[in-house]
């Protein structure tokens, strides 16, 4: 979804503000959103758009920033969100290409697969890391709620963003 070479430039300057304004929103003003205790991840949602509107190259660049930055302000293993969002990034690029995205109900079942993805890697690395972990009931609920909120969340943010 290329557009020419200034309009494109200009897009991108756009979206690196934009990843930046919602992860102040996500680390600051989004704690008064949360519902029994989760919030979405609005960063995954950029993520997800960035990997659909743009090349694998500018796809991987956002998406390693926004892993960098959810890592920067997470208590979670540090890296870990900018290893996996680099890889969903390419994961989507590449699931584009064979699939055909184009409707909202697709971006939305494609967010609660990858929040849920997600948050089991996390727990599996946790668990091999020797990382205190919740109970297995907690982290299914916690998950889920999170994986529905964020999907839920992602219309109104594709609504706006693209």
């Amino acid at each position: 979804m290329k557009l020419c070479s200034v309009g494109y430039f200009m897009r991108r300057e756009i979206f690196l503000t934009i990843i930046f304004i919602f992860c102040l929103f996500q680390a600051t003003l989004l704690d008064y959103f949360k519902i029994f205790g989760v919030k979405p991840d609005i960063l995954l949602i950029i993520l997800v758009l960035a990997s659909l509107s743009f090349d694998l190259k500018w796809a991987v660049i956002f998406s390693l920033l926004c892993g960098v930055l959810k890592d920067s302000f997470s208590a979670n293993i540090f890296g870990f969100y900018t290893l996996i969002f680099s890889l969903w990034g390419i994961f989507i690029v590449k699931l584009s290409k064979k699939i055909t995205l184009d409707a909202d109900y697709l971006y939305v079942a494609l967010i609660a697969i990858i929040v849920i993805v997600n948050s089991i890697i996390m727990r599996l690395a946790s668990v091999f890391l020797g990382h205190p972990v919740v109970s297995l009931g907690i982290f299914l609920r916690t998950s889920l709620v999170e994986a529905i909120y964020t999907a839920l969340v992602s219309p109104l943010l594709f609504k706006y963003l693209r």
